[in-house]
């Protein structure tokens, strides 16, 4: 007869999971008392919703569960191949490999909510329990190192020795009595790969991330202007990061996923100047199921505005001169403000001095300032 344990990774592989482990229910002492001390540090400033509160319930399943007793956590492979047909001299940006795919949130959540009926079924009993997919308060990278389903990698992602750290994870706190796997004993050794590529220095030392300095923070989750300092060092990056994971020597050796729960929804980069003239419309349509719709038409707009400052397209150069005049969002015509004063042509100072004579938004009259050349 099987157990119970050997039927949870087994039902948990039929609905398309890769990884899938146990843990026990109780608190996550270590990982609490490091993320409060990043949240001391104001690494986290940016993110109002991750507050102390929070980072404490997201360790503690009684607080999430009446008579918590184990947690499942699974597992997706995400890797794609790279795209050889990107240019970094064209006008593209680049998309972080997990939002190349459809929105993971929504297919794991599906897939735990298929799991937890068939695992009712054939345990024949009424499991007590809650999903969660990196969208509510759980730790989940947490209750997955503690699952055994890899280590924390400097870089702070979860690191499996099969799928490196190319891993969607989602988990199933559940009231069922399960016999927990044992934590892996590996870790990075003396590698620090991660910390020395990273251009803005957001992995400050091992295991500990600024959030405000990461390009992925930077491109989805701030509202506002992208700090000035930081601007230069986020390259053609528009969506999300891959910097740390792409310099990780286990993710050479990771296989590309053959997982079929997923659907492909983009390439690995997009054009810039059509970001810049896509219509609300337009945007809600083409990522309504899409992770990119997370940063909202006008934080794409933004993220554009810096990659082509970056790249300094001079054929974008019109489509930034009209931005600047046309656009709605007072956040998307101060960079593209910026973005002129980067490519720095007679054109782009031309039509940021013509622009002072039109535009009364403080904020864009600060970026149009700056961009012009200091008499």
């Amino acid at each position: 007869m099987k157990t119970r344990e050997q039927i949870v990774v087994e039902l948990a592989k039929s609905v398309g999971f890769d990884l899938v482990g146990i843990s026990d229910a109780n608190e996550l002492n270590d990982h609490i008392k490091n993320s409060l001390a990043a949240y001391e540090l104001n690494y986290l400033e940016g993110i109002p919703w991750l507050n102390k509160e929070r980072l404490i319930k997201g360790g503690s399943p009684d607080q999430l569960l009446h008579s918590p007793k184990s947690v499942i956590v699974v597992g997706v492979n995400y890797k794609k191949h790279k795209d050889d047909s990107y240019s970094t001299s064209d006008s593209n940006g680049r998309i972080a490999m997990y939002a190349q795919w459809e929105d993971y949130h929504l297919v794991i959540k599906k897939m735990l909510n298929e799991y937890k009926e068939i695992l009712q079924k054939e345990l024949s009993i009424k499991i007590d329990g809650r999903i969660f997919v990196d969208d509510g308060s759980l730790l989940e990278k947490g209750f997955a190192e503690k699952a055994g389903l890899g280590w924390f990698g400097k870089h702070t992602n979860l690191i499996n020795s099969v799928y490196g750290s190319w891993i969607f994870l989602g988990a199933l706190i559940t009231d069922i009595e399960l016999v927990p796997n044992e934590p892996v004993k590996k870790n990075c050794g003396k590698c620090e790969l991660c910390i020395i590529e990273c251009p803005t220095n957001a992995i400050v030392s091992p295991y500990q991330l600024d959030a405000n300095k990461c390009i992925s923070f930077l491109t989805i989750e701030n509202r506002g202007a992208i700090p000035y300092d930081l601007r230069p060092l986020m390259g053609d990056w528009i969506f999300g990061c891959d910097i740390c994971q792409d310099i990780c020597p286990v993710n050479d050796k990771i296989d590309i996923s053959q997982n079929t729960s997923f659907i492909e929804k983009t390439t690995s980069y997009l054009d810039l100047v059509g970001i810049l003239y896509m219509s609300q419309e337009e945007f809600s349509t083409r990522f309504s199921k899409s992770p990119i719709k997370r940063t909202k038409l006008r934080g794409l707009q933004r993220n554009a505005c810096v990659a082509l400052g970056n790249t300094k397209q001079k054929e974008a150069i019109p489509a930034l001169i009209d931005t600047l005049k046309n656009n709605q969002s007072e956040l998307v015509r101060g960079h593209s403000a910026w973005a002129l004063g980067e490519i720095d042509t007679p054109e782009c100072q031309n039509a940021l001095k013509i622009s002072l004579e039109y535009e009364n938004d403080p904020f864009v009259l600060g970026e149009i300032n700056r961009a012009l050349p200091v008499k």
